[in-house]
């Protein structure tokens, strides 16, 4: 099965157009993102008037770069903790469908096994 061809749109980034071809369906995003990057550029303008928009952009890359990994730190951070805690609560699951029926050592069969499922 072939790939999807690629779709053509426009985004506008500081009042300047630029072509993109984009996956078919990602057109909507991709189109969002543009927006939010121009906002982020905007406001760089507004704050340092008398820098070139090349300034900007990079300011603007660095920033998003630190968001970026700061977003991935945290992912790798939650990753770890859900891991720990599930290995935890796999241990505890063990434990408990390990350990004899009854409480005192004793299923309530009287035999001290449990019976097989």
């Amino acid at each position: 099965m072939s790939a999807s061809q690629p779709v053509s749109i426009r985004v506008r980034i500081l009042d300047r157009d630029y072509p993109l071809r984009v996956a078919p369906g990602d057109e909507d995003y991709t189109l969002h993102l543009a927006q939010r990057v121009d906002e982020r550029l905007r406001r760089l303008r507004a704050q340092l008037p008398s820098q070139p928009d090349l300034t900007h952009a990079v300011l603007a890359a660095l920033a998003l770069a630190e968001e970026l990994y700061a977003a991935r730190a945290e992912t790798d951070r939650l990753r770890a903790r859900v891991e720990l805690e599930s290995a935890a609560l796999a241990d505890r699951l063990d434990a408990a469908l390990t350990a004899p029926l009854g409480g005192d050592g004793a299923s309530a069969g009287g035999a001290g096994e449990r019976p097989d499922p």
